[in-house]
């Protein structure tokens, strides 16, 4: 459902995001009265990364790779100041954080300029800077570029801070490790439509590329409820942007 091709017709944006609210509602059977509440934040165009704390200590961070198998960068993300060793606070045992590697399309910006005066390679966008960067086999060379990160959910855990997916990730940024500025708890498909409208028109001025907004139910019964489809989750739906369009000289 989220590979479908958006329309650039806001009636079809509504109604596809209203469709989810639907489906959620009657696999749940919720009276009529009872609101589904979402989270909405923005979709982050970044690497997915996993962080796993123990006792609040990191002790490994893997990519995503093929879903099964990742690589290790342990090493390596010890140099990106936004991933802390340590978590603060009162921390569960077991706690794997998941989230997003990025580059700022500033950085990026004045990555490929020094790239560019030093006859390196030139990065074809932030996604790929930020990919290249952190799977370097050198850990000197991820620590000389400007990676940053973003929380927006979790793996494994042995207990959880919340009852909430928004309860939940506002721990983690509790916790230092940050999250999205722009996520938020939204009332319905009418809420998400809003947000996604705020965030689209933000979408130029943000410091980093994103490329839709993700809404999932904040109810974390309601998600073990809902389970998967495949190894999609019924919770979860991603509302890409229509592609950019300008004109150029």
């Amino acid at each position: 459902h989220a590979k479908r091709m958006m329309s650039l017709d806001n009636a079809f944006d509504a109604n596809d995001v209203a469709e989810f609210v639907g489906r959620v509602r009657r696999f749940l059977n919720l009276p009529a009265d009872v609101e589904v509440a979402l989270t909405a934040e923005d979709k982050i165009d970044g690497l997915s990364l996993s962080l796993r704390y123990e006792d609040g200590v990191l002790k490994q961070a893997a990519t995503r790779g093929d879903g099964t198998v990742g690589e290790d960068v342990t090493a390596n993300v010890a140099y990106i100041s936004d991933i802390p060793q340590h978590l603060n606070g009162d921390v569960p045992a077991i706690f794997e954080i998941r989230g997003e590697v990025y580059m700022a399309k500033a950085d990026f910006a004045a990555l490929n300029a020094e790239q560019e005066t030093k006859g390196g390679k030139i990065f074809a966008n932030p996604r790929n800077a930020a990919a290249g960067s952190l799977r370097q086999k050198d850990a000197k060379v991820t620590a000389s570029r400007p990676l940053r990160f973003l929380a927006h959910g979790w793996g494994e855990v042995n207990a959880l801070p919340a009852d909430t997916q928004a309860g939940v990730l506002a721990a983690i940024a509790a916790w230092g490790v940050p999250v999205s500025p722009l996520l938020v708890r939204v009332d319905g498909a009418l809420g998400a439509l809003e947000h996604y409208t705020a965030i689209e028109h933000q979408r130029a001025d943000l410091p980093y590329d994103i490329d839709g907004v993700v809404y999932k139910v904040d109810r974390l019964d309601w998600q073990d409820r809902l389970g998967f489809v495949a190894k999609a989750p019924r919770w979860a739906i991603a509302h890409k942007f229509p592609a950019e369009r300008a004109e150029t000289t």
